[in-house]
């Protein structure tokens, strides 16, 4: 059995057919302990109560037992993780972690994310394996995904072409790739 921490972005409010409810009925259905709880103010977040909720359900998940600690995050719910990551503050290291369409923090002037400095931010104390997976045309990355996270984050992204912002506005609604992800680390994200 895992344990399963989903982070959804800015503006979510966990629809019923967003890819990350399907994820966590799969994966609950599968066995798994799944936490998928809605962020405060998710239409104009406030950094510290966020990263209070990821650090609380962290340690919820740490404390309910055994297995593969998990994490999935979109847009804002990944910078969430990462901003976690860099400021130390998560009471667990997952043994797996997959960013979903992480949204540049320079387009989010608001909220502390911003400041994240991901040259700083040390992954092998936040998780053992960490993947990527974005698309060549999110409007929440005109750098790309490459030279805004994956460069600074040594990690290879997975790009899925012509999937936007891979939310539920762009036509991200079920997606197989990920639920298989949480058996299976070398799963095809690409497969809907």
């Amino acid at each position: 059995m895992a344990r399963l921490l989903i982070n959804h972005g800015m503006g979510n409010l966990r629809w019923p057919d967003h890819w990350q409810r399907h994820l966590a009925n799969a994966a609950r259905k599968a066995g798994h302990l799944v936490s998928y709880v809605q962020f405060p103010s998710p239409d104009r977040p406030v950094t510290q109560d966020w990263q209070n909720l990821l650090v609380a359900e962290t340690q919820l998940l740490q404390e309910a037992g055994s297995g593969e600690l998990l994490f999935v995050g979109h847009s804002l719910g990944s910078l969430n993780f990462l901003y976690a990551a860099e400021t130390g503050v998560l009471p667990s290291r997952f043994d797996r972690v997959l960013l979903v369409a992480p949204a540049d923090p320079e387009l989010l002037p608001d909220l502390e994310v911003e400041r994240l400095n991901l040259a700083k931010v040390d992954l092998t104390k936040a998780a053992k394996s960490v993947q990527i997976v974005a698309s060549d045309n999110d409007q929440w990355l005109p750098r790309g995904i490459q030279a805004t996270f994956g460069e600074p984050l040594g990690i290879e992204p997975v790009v899925i072409p012509g999937a936007k912002h891979l939310s539920l506005a762009d036509g991200w609604g079920y997606w197989q790739g990920v639920i298989d992800w949480v058996e299976n680390p070398s799963a095809d994200l690409t497969w809907r």
